[in-house]
C-alpha cells in the first residue's frame, strides 16, 4: 500500500506543476510550482482562504476556535497587530539563554547508555519551553502529560471534519469521539487555570497582554489554546526528526558539540526541509481563478505541499539526502522552494522564535550526549496527520560524551 507522502509525490512528478486529487465529492488540487506558491500564500486572504472546499472547513478550530491560526480575515488582521509584537526579533533573542537551560535541565535526568523516545522528551520540552516565555509559567508533569496525550492520540480525529460523513462520526457515541471529547475538556481545564493564575497575577507576558486588552474570556481562550498548543508540536516533531537524523551522522553531532552556530541552524534548516512538520498548506479559492494556465471555479482547494516541493530534484540536488552544507554559503534557494512556516499574512507569527529554539535545543543535547538509534526499535517513518509524526516515535540511545 503506497502511503499518502509517496502518492502526492508521484502525483507531481507525474501530472507536474498542478494536478487534480483524485478525491470523491472534492475539486482539490496538488500545486507545485514556486510562483503559483507564492501567489496563493501572499495574495489578499479575500482571493486566497484558509479551509478546505467551498464551505472552508478548518479541521483544528473543533480544538483552537477562532485563534490566530483559524480566524477568519478580518479578526486574523486584528489579532496578527497584537500578537506580533511579542515575537519581534530582539525579543525573541532574548529567550535564547532560556531555550538552552530548559533543554540542559530536561536532559540532566537521562542516563548514559538508556533508550528515550526524543519525540516523547521534545513534545514535554517544547511545551514547558512554550509555558515559561510566552505565558510566564511553569507547566506541572500532569500538565504536561494531558496535553502531549490529547495531542498524540487525537490527530485523527482532528482531521474528521474534512472527511466525508465526518461530522456525523462527530455525533456517533464512538470510542475515538468519546475519547476526543474527554481530552478536549481536559486540556481546556489546563489552559483556563493558566489564564486564571494570569488575571490574579498579571506580567509582562502575552497572556496578561491578551487579558489587558479587555476581549471576550472565549477569544482569550482560543488564543492562548494557539499559542500552547500549536506553539509546541510543530517544534517538537521539528526537533525529534532533527534527531532522528543527526543519530545516523556522528561527525555532523560532533561539529554541533563544538559550538558551530551556523552549521546547527543548517542542520535544523535540513531537518525542516526533509520532514516539514506543516507538510500541507491547504487554501480555499474564494473566485474563479488562473492557477498554473488553468482556470479553477471557486472553492476549488490547493494543497500546497512543503514535502513535495523540498524534495523536488529541480530545486534540491540529492533530495533525499540529509546534506546540511547545502545551507552554508552558495546560492540561497529559489523562493517558494522552501517554505516550512508558509508565507504571506498567514505565516507562522513565532517562525524566528521557533527556529531559534530549535537550533538552541539542538545545541545543548549535542553538548552533553551522544545519539545513536536504539537497537531493535521500529523503524522511524512519518505520518501525516494534521502535523508530520513520527509514526512510531524516535528511539535512541543517549551516552554522555566523555
Amino acid at each position: 500500500m503506497i502511503d499518502l507522502l509517496t502518492a502526492l509525490t508521484r502525483l507531481h512528478r507525474r501530472r507536474g506543476e498542478i494536478a487534480r486529487i483524485p478525491i470523491p465529492g472534492a475539486r482539490a488540487y496538488l500545486v507545485s510550482d514556486p510562483d503559483a506558491i507564492q501567489d496563493a500564500l501572499t495574495r489578499t486572504q479575500r482571493e486566497y482562504a484558509k479551509g478546505v472546499g467551498s464551505k472552508g472547513l478548518e479541521p483544528l478550530k473543533r480544538v483552537l476556535g477562532q485563534g490566530l491560526l483559524t480566524s477568519p480575515p478580518d479578526l486574523h488582521r486584528q489579532q496578527r497587530r497584537l500578537i506580533q509584537p511579542l515575537f519581534h526579533g530582539g525579543r525573541v533573542a532574548g529567550w535564547a539563554d532560556t531555550f538552552t537551560t530548559l533543554a540542559e535541565a530536561a536532559s540532566a535526568s537521562w542516563r548514559d547508555g538508556e533508550v528515550r523516545d526524543l519525540h516523547r522528551d521534545m513534545t514535554e520540552l517544547t511545551l514547558a519551553i512554550v509555558a515559561r516565555t510566552v505565558f510566564d509559567v511553569s507547566v506541572d508533569a500532569g500538565a504536561i502529560t494531558t496535553i502531549s496525550r490529547a495531542i498524540g492520540r487525537n490527530q485523527r480525529a482532528l482531521r474528521r471534519e474534512v472527511l466525508p460523513g465526518g461530522r456525523l462520526l462527530d455525533r456517533l457515541p464512538l470510542p475515538a469521539t468519546r475519547r476526543w471529547r474527554e481530552d478536549s475538556e481536559a486540556v481546556d481545564a489546563v489552559v483556563r487555570a493558566l489564564i486564571d493564575a494570569k488575571r490574579a497575577e498579571p506580567g509582562d507576558d502575552l497572556l496578561s497582554l491578551l487579558l489587558a486588552t479587555g476581549m471576550p474570556d472565549s477569544q482569550v481562550r482560543d488564543e492562548a489554546m494557539t499559542l500552547l498548543l500549536a506553539g509546541h508540536e510543530t517544534t517538537a516533531n521539528a526537533l525529534a526528526w532533527t534527531f532522528h537524523l543527526l543519530s545516523r551522522y556522528p561527525m555532523e553531532q560532533d561539529r554541533i558539540a563544538d559550538g558551530d552556530p551556523d552549521f546547527t541552524t543548517a542542520v535544523v534548516r535540513e531537518a525542516l526541509r526533509l520532514y516539514p512538520p506543516a507538510w500541507a498548506i491547504w487554501r480555499r479559492l474564494v473566485t474563479d481563478r488562473e492557477v498554473c494556465g488553468r482556470r479553477l471555479p471557486a472553492g476549488s482547494t490547493l494543497i500546497l505541499s512543503p514535502w513535495v516541493v523540498h524534495r523536488d530534484p529541480r530545486w534540491w540536488p540529492e533530495p533525499d539526502a540529509f546534506r546540511p552544507e547545502r545551507w552554508l554559503g552558495g546560492e540561497p534557494p529559489r523562493r517558494y522552494t522552501y517554505f516550512p512556516f508558509g508565507s504571506g499574512p498567514r505565516q507562522c507569527v513565532g517562525n524566528g522564535f521557533a527556529e531559534l529554539e530549535a537550533v538552541r535545543v539542538t545545541g545543548a543535547i549535542c553538548r552533553r550526549w551522544r545519539l545513536t538509534p536504539a537497537p531493535g526499535a521500529p523503524p522511524v517513518v512519518p505520518q501525516p496527520l494534521v502535523t508530520l509524526r513520527p509514526r512510531h516515535g524516535v528511539a535512541l540511545t543517549v551516552r554522555v560524551r566523555r
